[in-house]
């Protein structure tokens, strides 16, 4: 009578194992991403605000530190670029009557301001002109990221969306490009392809161009290393014909 009291025993625990692999209990863990709360004309003024502030203290700083002549001709529009806009729309939001009112997003733009200009000061020479441009591109492609996905969408006043679409936009995306090509030209040889092959990679910043070159060199050996190991498989298989 033993035996066949075992059989149930051991049918809850593969119950079990099959309850844990049913789709309805994996998928219940995947819905764990926060949903953005829409952002008023109040907190888009903030954030717009913080974007340029972002690039003006950065910019300013290149002005002063960068060694490349088109890295500062480079940092002097930014600066120049963003300091008229941020004039424009603080005008706008007179006219308008809005009043800044800060967000996560804005905040984070604050917090990443300060990060960025506190990590080019450590930085000199060639170094700091390779981060700053790496810096350069992956703001405008954050920016432009965030004015198609969340401003835009949110934004009710039509002259607010229409200076963000018709002014600010168009600049931002020819910001972009500038430093896209400028990337290319301060990579050194060995990355030119990379960066050109993959521009939101170049967004990662200087570290991106620098991984590019140690990458690049272990790619150079392991070719070089097949070719090194056929003679060695050569001539083992002429030792055993001499043999």
């Amino acid at each position: 009578m033993a035996p066949l009291e075992t059989p149930p025993a051991s049918q809850p625990s593969t119950d079990a194992q099959a309850g844990a692999t049913q789709p309805g209990i994996t998928t219940s863990t995947t819905p764990s991403a926060p949903v953005e709360a829409p952002l008023t004309d109040e907190q888009i003024v903030a954030v717009l605000d913080a974007a340029n502030k972002k690039e003006i203290d950065e910019a300013q700083l290149a002005q002063t530190k960068a060694k490349h002549k088109d890295v500062k001709a480079y940092a002097r529009v930014i600066a120049q670029h963003h300091t008229e806009a941020k004039a424009k729309q603080a005008k706008l939001i007179k006219k308008l009557g809005l009043t800044a009112a800060d967000s996560d997003k804005s905040k984070q733009l604050v917090d990443e301001t300060q990060q960025a200009v506190d990590q080019l000061k450590a930085l000199q020479g060639a170094d700091f002109d390779q981060q700053f441009v790496a810096i350069m591109v992956k703001d405008h492609q954050t920016t432009l990221d965030l004015l198609d996905r969340r401003v835009l969408p949110d934004a009710k006043n039509a002259d607010l969306k229409a200076m963000v679409e018709k002014e600010l936009r168009p600049t931002i995306e020819k910001h972009l490009k500038d430093a896209e090509a400028l990337a290319q030209k301060l990579a050194p040889a060995g990355t030119t392809a990379g960066t050109g092959a993959a521009p939101g990679a170049t967004g990662a910043g200087a570290q991106a161009g620098q991984t590019g070159v140690t990458a690049g060199s272990p790619g150079g050996q392991g070719g070089v290393q097949p070719p090194a190991a056929t003679p060695a498989a050569a001539t083992k298989g002429a030792s055993p014909a001499m043999k």
